[in-house]
């Protein structure tokens, strides 16, 4: 009778003590499928923002009966659950080496996303400045730190996002006054760099070294940054002054929607005709739109804002894609292929006021 008693004493230990290792190692693997990044980045459907709160002129603008709408791709780091979720709503998948350039961190290619956003807002002030017949002037503002290079002597003293402001005391707000000072100097010479990171000033000095080819730009001395000119684009007529505001969107493809806004509210006309316009573009400065990435998904984001018309790049992948997923989704958004900032003004223009209702 003993005997079989601690035999079922033994049973009901070994029973617990699986289902406790069980139990461990279901947690394990929930973890690893839901914390766990893995090197890959998934896109999917963004949002389709209204430009309205993103776009101010300093003489306050002329009203819009309709709105005009910035779409957006989602970017996210993958795990295993959301690789399994992008699988089964088709969205894309793609490796992080395959979107980040060569031993550029996330912090890097986040700053570089943003200094990209920046210039892009910069060009569609500028083409809807000429659109609508504006003066207008560049000014340098700094020198922006995009990220350094491994082993060279900036590594671990500027970051992303830092504002060189002054070498050696002189003034440098731009990248060919910092080549200048550079070019003066030999290897082995100290060169005093006056930054700020956010609204702090800084200071740091680095000992010239002959750069990598890969990284030579002018001279072949330098410190191991990769950089960007920060401008702004100043009216000749301060009310007719722009400022555009985007929050945590990156990337160049926002241009052409932030043009047709700006020149939206710089004249009287209602540029909007009452309805709601989504699009997506680069634009240079002379109003040249540019190929997108992801117009499947910013098709969609149009479609569920109720977008009655997409503007997208008058090339064939973006022009496709949009119209096929459109399509899929049956959506009644009109799909509107454009070249130029002056061609989407005059689309709109020839448009009847949409009907209330």
């Amino acid at each position: 009778m003993g005997s079989a008693v601690k035999t079922m004493d033994n049973g009901r230990t070994l029973a617990a003590a699986r289902a406790v290792i069980s139990g461990f190692l279901a947690l394990l693997f929930c973890y690893a499928a839901f914390f766990v990044p893995l090197p890959y980045y998934i896109f999917q459907p963004g949002t389709a923002d209204d430009l309205q709160g993103m776009v101010r002129v300093q003489g306050g603008g002329y009203p819009e009966s309709g709105r005009f709408l910035l779409t957006t791709v989602g970017v996210s780091n993958a795990t295993l659950a959301k690789m399994a979720e992008a699988r089964f709503k088709g969205y894309e998948v793609r490796r992080q080496t395959a979107v980040r350039q060569p031993g550029e961190s996330e912090q890097e290619y986040g700053e570089r996303q943003h200094q990209v956003m920046l210039t892009s807002q910069s060009n569609a002030i500028q083409a809807a400045y000429r659109a609508a017949g504006i003066s207008y002037t560049i000014a340098n503002k700094g020198i922006v730190v995009l990220g350094t290079v491994e082993g060279l002597p900036a590594e671990g003293v500027l970051e992303p996002g830092d504002v060189i402001l002054k070498a050696d005391g002189a003034p440098v707000d731009a990248g060919s006054k910092l080549d200048a000072i550079i070019a003066g100097k030999k290897e082995g010479d100290a060169i005093r760099l006056t930054y700020k990171r956010g609204s702090v000033a800084m200071e740091a000095s680095f000992t010239l070294r002959a750069l990598p080819a890969a990284e030579q730009g002018t001279g072949q001395l330098g410190i191991g940054i990769a950089t960007a000119d920060r401008k702004a684009v100043q009216a000749a007529r301060q009310a007719d002054g722009v400022t555009v505001r985007a929050g945590e969107i990156g990337g160049p493809s926002a241009g052409f929607m932030f043009a047709l806004e700006t020149y939206g509210l710089l004249l009287a006309d209602d540029l909007s005709r009452g309805y709601t316009i989504a699009g997506t573009g680069t634009i240079d400065p002379q109003g040249v739109i540019g190929a997108i990435g992801g117009a499947r998904h910013k098709a969609t984001a149009a479609h569920r804002a109720g977008a009655d018309i997409l503007f997208v790049p008058r090339d064939e992948q973006s022009a496709g894609e949009a119209r096929k997923q459109a399509e899929k989704l049956h959506s009644a958004m009109k799909v509107v292929e454009v070249g130029t900032l002056q061609e989407a003004i005059a689309y709109l223009e020839s448009l009847p006021p949409k009907a209330a209702g």
